[in-house]
């Protein structure tokens, strides 16, 4: 390699393979320096080709200037690979001849536990299984339709401009609440219903203590014949004093919701302040952690049941609500950070 004039622009295009035959030679370390020295060192044929390139005509030599650009960038890719290749060969090589005594106590500094809202969702099933509710699922991004229409909340409501929905493309949007489960199942038509969901829902509303824009719910739906509001009103009850025990007060009040009527709203009386007033349960004493009420005339109708023949109630527990008043804490933000000392608490 005297002159690299000598090189066409095919020539040094085939110095490539002459590279990758050097480095296939290169069997271990030793051989990956010799490689480099030959090929990358001051010294070497790349150095020496980029040094004479001052000696092609100007209009040739940009092109060939790439041309010897790619084949360093070749030689130092493959470098790398040897590189890691032997570093793996090694390091396998030094697991096998290490020795460990796997009857030694680990030193491993614990594992999480299983969260706050895991568990509340947990023990609500238990309790809901046992009177003969069934788990069902439905879409995280969901249509329109099962979210509001068929709930009673036509577009031009004012609810649907409260929930602060957030749109995706077409007729679909993240769900705002998990009463779109309930819509699904009654679509089919089947009696009764008795089911459970549970799942995260979205709505597009500024951060505080008590909201999030990301939540969690916890849905029920109960539709045959028979069913009054005394029904809901002691399920509820059963389900809050199985989480708290039976001395944590609980109460009703009424609430505003297009999809059941009469419609009221579960509290229990806030554990972190003792029912004297925090941030947690907005100054009131009382934790707001669900609603609920009797299932609306025209959502049934919607679904061709006749509301003369069959009654239904439903609910919507804010699980991540209950577990911060599980957890003691004021701030329902917390529950959701990634943080052991939280997923301990409970």
């Amino acid at each position: 390699m005297e002159d690299v004039q000598r090189y066409s622009l095919e020539e040094i295009e085939g110095l490539k393979q002459a590279l990758t035959e050097a480095i296939s030679l290169a069997e271990d370390q030793k051989g990956l320096e010799q490689f480099r020295r030959e090929w990358l060192g001051k010294d070497g044929i790349i150095k020496a080709l980029f040094k004479l390139l001052k000696e092609v005509p100007a209009d040739a030599r940009p092109e060939k200037a790439a041309r010897l650009n790619e084949l360093k960038e070749r030689a130092e890719g493959h470098v790398q690979q040897k590189e890691d290749e032997f570093k793996a060969l090694a390091h396998q090589k030094s697991l096998q001849q290490q020795f460990f005594d796997l009857t030694l106590p680990s030193r491993s500094p614990g594992v999480g536990e299983i969260h706050p809202i895991t568990r509340v969702e947990r023990t609500i099933s238990r309790i809901l299984r046992q009177c003969g509710f069934e788990e069902a699922e439905g879409p995280i991004v969901e249509k329109e339709y099962y979210c509001f229409d068929a709930l009673n909340i036509p577009p031009h409501h004012p609810a649907r401009d409260m929930q602060d929905t957030f749109y995706t493309e077409g007729d679909r949007v993240l769900r705002t609440h998990t009463t779109s489960v309930q819509a699904r199942l009654l679509e089919k038509g089947e009696l009764p219903v008795r089911a459970m969901s549970y799942g995260p829902v979205y709505r597009n509303e500024a951060e505080d203590a008590t909201h999030t824009a990301m939540f969690h719910q916890f849905e029920l739906v109960w539709v045959e014949d028979g069913l009054t509001l005394s029904h809901l009103l002691g399920l509820i009850s059963h389900i809050l004093k199985e989480l708290y025990g039976r001395r944590r007060k609980v109460r009703f009040v009424p609430k505003f919701y297009p999809y059941t009527e009469p419609s009221l709203g579960a509290q229990v009386e806030c554990g972190v302040c003792k029912g004297k007033g925090c941030d947690g349960c907005g100054g009131a004493g009382w934790a707001t952690v669900g609603g609920a009420g009797m299932i609306h005339r025209n959502v049934l109708q919607e679904f061709k049941l006749d509301p003369e023949k069959v009654t239904g109630f439903a609910f919507g527990l804010g699980t991540g609500r209950l577990a911060a008043q599980i957890c003691n804490y004021e701030d329902m933000r917390k529950v959701y950070d990634n943080d052991l000392r939280v997923l301990k608490k409970v």
